[in-house]
């Protein structure tokens, strides 16, 4: 959110829940206090089950509700454009129409830790925040942030800092929040107990390069499980409104290998969530990136076609009469 940044839009998914209003709140209010425009983005990913269900569906009722929540935030002289997608998951439109417009900033936000919560809806808003080329925040239930973006209370943020690009990269984005509003930062960098590789020191002087001088703490945690655990414990503890992490977005085997604080937090952390990415100008998401590479192979184009032809489903892959025999 820098300021040669400052015409790019703030983009908001929303499916006109309770948290998604909350977080279109905040969404709005950023957008107007940056002087720039919200895309409200609503994903119909309508799938009737049964033969009587989809007779009852009215396709003009989803651009009708979005309608009805972008004047309502207009009301608030925020500047809002509507986008409503049709068809598809809701993270993967998403996350296109990201790539489309290239927003400043992504706003979503998140529910409750249940586990069909957590699989059918929540997955979308992680997904989203692991997958965007630029910084996504995931707003949480009853969270501070219209308030900080209002000016009436200080944001207190805790961001894990591991000494790599990544976690440079958030250090730099909390930094450009000062055009929103005030706060203080905590840097926590979790290590194993024995582990002197690096001291408080280093801590200050790489933190002290980019955040502004006195509004920022350092912390040194020692643990011996996983970062996350160390870092929920903390944030409790210190009760802060806003929990920071840059994201390596790390795909297939790596994830096993070396894990993702990133989504142990998006899953389990109950305060608002903010997730940078490394470099934010040439990134390709990797749903995009994977598409494209299985598209693009010929091996792998005829193979989909053959498994279109005799698969025992009868499914018909989008775009497949458009490939050519022989």
């Amino acid at each position: 959110m820098k300021t040669k940044k400052s015409n790019q839009p703030i983009l908001c998914g929303t499916d006109f829940s309770t948290t998604a209003i909350e977080a279109a709140d905040v969404a709005a209010a950023i957008a107007k206090k940056l002087h720039t425009k919200l895309i409200l983005v609503h994903v119909d990913d309508f799938r009737g089950l049964g033969g009587v269900v989809p007779l009852l569906y009215d396709p003009n009722q989803p651009r009708a509700e979005l309608k009805r929540h972008a004047d309502r935030l207009r009301k608030s002289k925020a500047i809002v454009e509507e986008r409503l997608v049709s068809g598809g998951s809701p993270f993967d439109r998403i996350v296109e129409t990201v790539v489309r417009y290239k927003p400043q900033l992504v706003v979503v936000g998140a529910v409750g830790h249940g586990l069909a919560e957590r699989l059918l809806i929540g997955s979308v808003a992680e997904r989203v925040a692991e997958t965007s080329p630029v910084p996504t925040l995931v707003v949480r239930p009853g969270s501070h942030l219209l308030k900080w973006v209002g000016g009436e209370r200080l944001l207190e943020i805790l961001v894990g800092y591991d000494f790599s690009s990544t976690a440079d990269a958030a250090l730099r984005w909390i930094a450009d929040l000062r055009q929103l509003g005030r706060f203080h930062v905590t840097v926590a960098h979790v290590h194993a107990p024995r582990d002197s590789h690096r001291d408080e020191r280093d801590l200050i002087k790489r933190a002290a390069e980019i955040l502004p001088a006195r509004q920022f703490d350092s912390l040194l945690i020692p643990c011996w499980g996983n970062c996350q655990g160390a870092l929920f414990e903390r944030a409790a503890r210190e009760k802060v409104d806003l929990v920071v992490v840059g994201t390596h977005q790390r795909r297939g085997i790596d994830r096993f290998r070396l894990g993702s604080v990133s989504r142990g937090l998006l899953r389990h952390e109950t305060r608002s969530v903010a997730v940078v990415p490394a470099d934010q100008s040439r990134r390709t998401p990797a749903v995009l990136r994977f598409r494209k590479n299985n598209n693009d192979h010929p091996r792998k184009r005829q193979t989909h076609r053959r498994a279109s032809m005799r698969g025992p489903d009868n499914f018909e892959l989008k775009g497949d009469r458009s490939y050519k025999s022989g």
